[in-house]
């Protein structure tokens, strides 16, 4: 899929990137050892933060030829100040002009929407053509349907013009939505046959829903679909959950040591705000459903919690000031760098649910106990791509995310959600 395409650019983009950069370096005869090298890496982390590794036709624009600039030019300010060479912004301006000429020919010859064609009208209920319209990766072209009573705007035609629709829309992927193991439907399976070994992408839903939206529709799975499907090598593969649980002990015992400072500061105001602990402690549900305790800064005054929601609202007036800057950047999560140490917690995995809202959940949204089949993270995959959770359909909306995870879990997915929440923290945006 695009993802997949956009990555390979990814990695072409960063490799030619760093050849260029250190031979311009040794060109200007700039030492090319660590501190270049470490500099090379946030400059790169730099980029993706602000989406200037994004590869999409519609991303050369203006505005990312101005990102891209400023980016560059407050990394020549930064090593100029320490090295004292002007030279260094010309390294930074033919690096700009390299990276400008590159988006440029990759977003006008290789990167192209896909066309997408709907085969039948239930994706309506399911919003998937809101996804698609809004999608950097997909052109919703409409649907076909013998059904003419309801979003007639986007209707191509009926069934029996599928061929003819599918040529003249210049169709590159048709996503089919019926069931089509109806028997008024089995006609169709032939000429669908015919499309896809003449070179047409034909999708299901499930599989489309999870290539654009990075989630799994819990109410299109059941437990046949669960045993067949592909994936989810987190569950069995002991060698990738050993080297999980070892790089999760090595950077958790580095982020004590760097951020003690903070902390100690951190718990020094909390005191100073509010009167209460420092610490905040509730029972939450881990690893196959066993109960542990979790351990964070305390971000709220003390309150009687049965006069309260269950849930923390917009502007919350229980959240004290500083607890609100702590929620934003995320310190208030430090203390349960321990529940990592202890082996309860890992970085990323599904969050851990307060034990009384997970009884309420299993009751209301099916496969919930599958998020559980997991250690949970302080960031988790569902926390980067869907907001602040305040009811039971939220919970459902954020378990989709959670599945999608369990499936498709590896170093790279743990890595890339990691930098979106590193992105999420930078601007202020949690909650």
């Amino acid at each position: 899929m695009k993802t997949n395409k956009n990555n390979i650019i990814w990695v072409i983009y960063i490799l030619i990137s760093y050849i260029l950069y250190n031979f311009l370096l040794q060109k200007f005869n700039y030492p090319t050892k660590y501190l270049t090298n470490f500099l090379f890496l946030l400059f790169i982390f730099i980029k993706f933060i602000f989406g200037q590794l994004d590869f999409y036709a519609e991303r050369f624009r203006l505005k990312d030829i101005f990102v891209n600039f400023g980016i560059n030019f407050l990394f020549s300010i930064f090593i100029f100040i320490f090295l004292k060479r002007i030279s260094i912004f010309g390294i930074f301006g033919i690096i700009f002009i390299f990276q400008t000429v590159f988006r440029r020919i990759v977003c006008l010859k290789y990167v192209k929407k896909e066309r997408v064609l709907i085969f039948g009208s239930n994706h309506i209920e399911n919003n998937v053509q809101d996804v698609l319209m809004n999608s950097p990766d997909y052109k919703y072209v409409g649907y076909i349907s013998n059904n003419k009573s309801r979003a007639t705007k986007y209707l191509q035609g009926k069934y029996d013009e599928m061929e003819k629709i599918i040529q003249d829309k210049e169709i590159d992927t048709l996503v089919i939505v019926k069931n089509i193991k109806n028997d008024d439907f089995k006609i169709y399976l032939k000429r669908l046959f015919d499309l896809k070994i003449n070179g047409l992408k034909v999708l299901s839903y499930e599989e489309f829903n999870e290539s654009i939206q990075k989630k799994i529709d819990i109410n299109q799975i059941d437990e046949e679909w669960l045993l067949e499907s592909n994936g989810f090598d987190i569950l069995n593969n002991e060698s990738q959950k050993n080297v999980k649980r070892g790089l999760d002990l090595i950077i958790a015992f580095i982020l004590i040591i760097l951020l003690s400072p903070v902390a100690l500061i951190t718990a020094f105001i909390i005191k100073l705000e509010s009167p209460g602990p420092v610490i905040f402690k509730q029972t939450r549900i881990g690893e196959n459903g066993k109960k542990f305790k979790i351990y964070k800064f305390r971000s709220m005054k003390l309150h009687d919690g049965t006069k309260y929601p269950k849930y923390t609202l917009d502007n919350d007036n229980r959240v004290t000031k500083f607890g609100s800057f702590m929620r934003k950047t995320r310190i208030d999560e430090l203390p349960q760098l321990y529940c990592i140490i202890k082996g309860t917690m890992s970085f990323v995995g599904p969050r851990p649910e307060w034990d009384l809202l997970v009884e309420e959940y299993k009751k209301k949204i099916p496969y919930y106990n599958l998020r559980h089949m997991i250690k949970p993270g302080i960031t988790g995959w569902a926390q980067v791509m869907y907001p602040y959770g305040e009811s039971t359909e939220d919970a459902k909306r954020k378990l989709e995310y959670d599945l999608y995870y369990l499936k498709h879990q590896d170093l790279i997915m743990d890595v890339l959600t990691i930098m979106k929440t590193a992105k999420t923290v930078i601007f202020g945006k949690g909650k």
